[in-house]
């Protein structure tokens, strides 16, 4: 530090006249030169993934967001070309160890991207002994907007890259090309700059930041840092032109405006500041701290409706995170207890539910499934039979709820309604019974308990083709025939 002194050009000796207009002129150039180099920029991150991939084989998603999966396969299979078997999803991380084990044995290091919370299980730890037993493998961890405290939590778990949700192609792309290939010199670069910055250099950190520019890499980085330095110098115009280019047109990326927001703040235009924080919000709207943020503007500019709404907003959030808080310990407790003590289980996932009522979404399928095959399994037909049918209230297209609820049904001899209930889940997807035998002549099952021979007899029939060993089917079709 004492040396960076010692060679420090004095500001005072170049911030007047004309050595101060060329050199912000060299600034401009440097950034219009920037926007137009984008091109070839996307080009780059384009080669480290498709060079990746052609050498690892694939990017294992864990999450259960179909949105984002959606998202990655479009970029992997429609942008870069590569096939569908680039990408493997998984639901759950049970099996994540096993996978990552057998990658490594077959001298592979796929990309991993997991959710930082899945189904209310925070999975940091689990991302922490993947790193310890495999440290060669990438990990990118998906989060919702969170704090910079978090996301250092994070890093020291291991992860090589946290990616903010939701996030288009483009902040995909970049994330994952330089989680893969991290470009040492520009963040050199950037720490050198920030450090100037620090020592109140600031022309001298422009230029540093003008000779990252040209690197070609995460230009949204360094502008960024060129609006911190702009507004550093009072320069506010130029800061928010800054700030503006590190969003490169992507109003997810939530950094500059966060920057804009305090250079608001800091002019003390409340208005402007709260129109940034407006935008976060419509993007990410479940930073509570933010909208209380937004309220007190309001209330300070006198629009005390408005400011209400806002608070009233913030109270809804804040009485759902709660919730979701304690579900999220119930379905953990229910996990210790599903091998050994299925009752309790079952408890903890109805509390869990139960604590999340006036929030179910598709999110809460899955652990009304859990819960439903576990009353089954100790003879709770009934109560199983009311978790799919709260299921299904949400989701009354989902034709596995409908077979489960016949399953139910026909375990506790509720033949018509278990009748009914096939019925409609073949009807919502006539290709179920090809999914497995099993299922075939589990819904063949259902309809011979109403002498259905109809539609009993190409089931059993369709299950033994598929599994000829399926000695059920084959019992029922030797019955039915005899009749």
């Amino acid at each position: 530090m004492q040396q960076i002194s010692e060679n420090a050009m004095s500001d005072e000796s170049s911030t007047g006249g004309l050595a101060r207009r060329l050199q912000m002129r060299r600034v401009d150039q440097s950034m219009a030169r920037a926007q137009t180099q984008s091109k070839k920029q996307q080009q780059d991150y384009t080669g480290i993934l498709v060079d990746n991939l052609r050498e690892n084989g694939q990017i294992i998603l864990v999450s259960d967001d179909m949105a984002f999966a959606g998202s990655l396969r479009e970029l992997v299979c429609n942008t870069l070309k590569m096939p569908q078997s680039c990408i493997s999803q998984q639901a759950n991380a049970e099996n994540l160890m096993r996978i990552a084990r057998n990658a490594v044995e077959n001298k592979k290091a796929p990309l991993i991207i997991i959710e930082q919370n899945l189904r209310g299980r925070d999975l940091t730890y689990i991302v922490k002994l993947l790193k310890i037993g495999f440290p060669e493998l990438k990990v990118i961890i998906l989060a919702k907007e969170t704090d910079r405290q978090r996301f250092v939590l994070l890093h020291e778990s291991g992860v090589d890259g946290c990616l903010v949700k939701p996030a288009d192609s483009q902040a995909l792309l970049e994330k994952i090309a330089l989680t893969l290939r991290p470009n040492d010199q520009l963040e050199r670069s950037l720490e050198w700059a920030r450090v100037l910055l620090g020592q109140e250099e600031y022309l001298r950190a422009l230029q540093v930041c003008t000779q990252a520019l040209e690197q070609q890499s995460n230009a949204s980085a360094v502008f960024l840092l060129m609006g911190d330095i702009f507004r550093s110098m009072k320069e506010y115009d130029k800061a928010v032109e800054a700030y503006g280019k590190a969003m490169g047109g992507s109003t997810i990326y939530l950094d500059p405006l966060r920057k804009m927001s305090e250079l608001y703040a800091e002019t003390g235009d409340m208005q402007k500041q709260i129109e940034c924080l407006e935008k976060m919000d419509e993007v990410s709207p479940l930073n509570l701290e933010r909208k209380i943020q937004i309220g007190e503007l309001l209330l300070k500019l006198n629009q005390s409706e408005k400011a209400r709404k806002v608070f009233d907003s913030a109270m809804k959030l804040s009485n759902r995170q709660a919730r979701e808080n304690v579900s999220g310990v119930a379905y953990r407790v229910a996990d210790l207890y599903v091998s050994t003590d299925p009752e309790t289980a079952a408890s903890f996932l109805q509390r869990g539910l139960d604590a999340r009522k006036e929030f179910w979404s598709m999110e809460d399928i899955a652990t009304f499934n859990r819960l439903g095959i576990l009353l089954r399994r100790m003879g709770k037909w009934e109560d199983a039979a009311n978790a799919y049918l709260k299921a299904i209230s949400v989701a009354p297209n989902d034709e596995n709820l409908h077979y489960n609820l016949a399953m139910a049904r026909l375990e506790g001899k509720e033949l018509e309604g278990a009748r009914a209930s096939a019925l409609k889940a073949m009807a919502i997807n006539p290709d179920l019974p090809r999914k497995s035998s099993r299922i075939a002549s589990n819904l063949a099952a259902v309809f011979m308990s109403t002498n259905d021979k109809m539609h009993a007899m190409p089931l059993l029939r369709q299950a033994l083709e598929q599994d000829p060993e399926n000695t059920e089917a084959r019992e029922l079709l030797a019955n039915a025939e005899k009749e």
